[in-house]
């Protein structure tokens, strides 16, 4: 077999232009093909996205007169999902915090010179919340797309600089897919709607 080249070995995922998520995971194995039906586009803001995984823990295993490993072993290192949705869309609220944790409101405010009135809107119930899914991350030119999916993600309310960004929901968490594929990369063939 003849060497792969730098240029053979070119395939790139880079400048994501949406994150897309459904509740169903996906089967990864190529044993079918991958049922995807993102239910929701989410407004990530810039800069949030990380999907990293941690140095593998290294054991090493030494012997009496030998200097160095005799052997060595590994676990591998575990994998973390974070990113910030910049919105407090009831939608938003109820896949980070569950359905029964968002309950619609409605008030009449009077007295005050600056905000008499009706208003309705949302309350929201703080809760964990385990959210499972796939999600769908495409590509600028809509070539390629990142398939996550067994993912464990937890949220939290995140409005810490108020001044200039607006109040958001982070999540963060993991893949729970031991033992099954988690990651596919894969682009796109033949055009179509």
């Amino acid at each position: 077999m003849a060497m792969k080249t730098k240029v053979d070995l070119k395939k790139v995922f880079n400048d994501p232009e949406a994150l897309l998520f459904q509740k169903d995971t996906v089967d990864l194995s190529g044993s079918s093909a991958v049922a995807l039906a993102p239910e929701y586009d989410l407004p990530v803001t810039v800069d949030t996205l990380q999907i990293t995984q941690d140095d593998p823990t290294v054991n090493h295993h030494k012997v009496i007169g030998l200097a160095g490993d005799w052997t060595s072993s590994a676990s591998i290192g575990d994998t973390s999902i974070q990113f910030t949705v910049p919105t407090n869309h009831s939608d938003v609220l109820k896949l980070a915090y569950g359905d029964d944790a968002v309950k619609a409101i409605t008030t009449t405010v009077t007295g005050t010179t600056t905000i008499d009135g009706s208003w309705e809107g949302n309350s929201l119930n703080l809760k964990q919340h385990k959210v499972t899914g796939t999600f769908v991350l495409v590509d600028s030119e809509k070539k390629n797309l990142f398939i996550v999916t067994n993912t464990a993600l937890y949220a939290k309310v995140l409005y810490d600089n108020p001044g200039t960004a607006p109040f958001a929901v982070q999540f963060s968490g993991t893949i729970e897919g031991a033992g099954t594929p988690s990651m596919a990369w894969l682009t796109k063939t033949v055009a179509g709607g």
